[in-house]
């Protein structure tokens, strides 16, 4: 299509020499210390006896006390947070402009008192447009103490008019167990490549935003995410509807009533409380499930 790419901000590798420090900041509530501790369990007459096969990962707390957020297998590389999104800075930096990187946000994210980080970064000046919204390139890093995630680094997109996440079918993702042998690799190629692939998502965009749809087959669609409660499809309807007033009835509405509720702890789409502090790791699970949602038959037939 003549002149539709025109409204695409292009990257265009990074020449010239900068420093991670001159654009991001080493200070963090991600980056606390952390410890490995033996584990142990009481016996006959409460005597205490080493479980050899497991570890405690320990941090201090805001009021200096030890608190458990992990317990893994003897084996479990733990790497520090602060490693690994300083050399996904220092792959920004080789990849990126400085004009980009001037601009870049971040915002850190917890769950389950620091046993699951999570890190975003969103670049404002990396967009397309699309209903005369700016969609902006972001990427998220995913690492736990926990044991209950490997090391993940994610690119995709968000919508700055609504503020919805897009980690959407086609992304590149990178996934590192945390064995024994894990070493933080180098993500430049993949972050290149996580920039090409957000360019190529402006005409899938764009051809979703001028397909109609009706509320039977938005209905029909939303029953086809994983997991999904009948009373979950009623407000993801309704957010629908809502989105519909900006963008019609369309698949783009569609999918922007789906990554609402992926992106946001609010309304019918609140975290429940459970006291466990688990709204960040919510949000993260409910963007993997509309992501697999995208790549079903159901929608992409509808969506085709």
């Amino acid at each position: 299509m003549e002149g539709f790419m025109d409204n695409v901000v292009q990257l265009v590798p990074n020449k010239s020499i900068v420093k991670r420090e001159d654009y991001f900041s080493d200070d963090s509530p991600l980056y606390f210390q952390t410890w490995e501790r033996p584990v142990y369990f009481s016996g006959h007459g409460d005597k205490m006896y080493e479980n050899p096969n497991y570890k405690a990962i320990v941090r201090v707390d805001e009021l200096n006390n030890p608190t458990q957020i992990g317990m893994v297998g003897r084996n479990y590389k733990v790497i520090p947070m602060k490693d690994i999104c300083n050399e996904v800075e220092n792959s920004l930096c080789e990849v990126i402009e400085p004009e980009h990187l001037e601009q870049v946000k971040t915002r850190d994210m917890m769950s389950y008192k620091g046993g699951m980080l999570f890190k975003e970064y969103t670049f404002p000046s990396i967009t397309f447009r699309i209903a005369d919204d700016d969609i902006g390139f972001r990427i998220i890093i995913i690492t736990a103490y926990d044991g209950s995630t490997s090391f993940r680094l994610y690119t995709g997109a968000i919508n700055f008019f609504c503020l919805n996440g897009m980690v959407d079918g086609q992304f590149e993702m990178l996934v590192r167990r945390h064995t024994s042998g894990l070493t933080i690799p180098s993500m430049t190629d993949r972050i290149k490549k996580g920039v090409e692939i957000f360019h190529t998502r402006a005409e899938t965009y764009q051809r979703w935003i001028g397909k109609t749809i009706s509320d039977e087959d938005a209905k029909t669609v939303f029953e086809a995410i994983p997991n999904v409660s009948e009373r979950r499809v009623d407000q993801l309807m309704n957010q629908y509807f809502h989105e519909a007033i900006r963008y019609g009835r369309t698949v783009w509405a569609l999918y922007n009533a789906a990554t609402f509720y992926s992106s946001h702890d609010e309304g019918d789409f609140s975290v429940r409380n459970t006291g466990n502090d688990n709204t960040a790791a919510t949000l993260m699970n409910r963007e993997r499930q509309i992501r697999t949602w995208e790549n079903s038959d159901t929608f992409k037939q509808l969506a085709a």
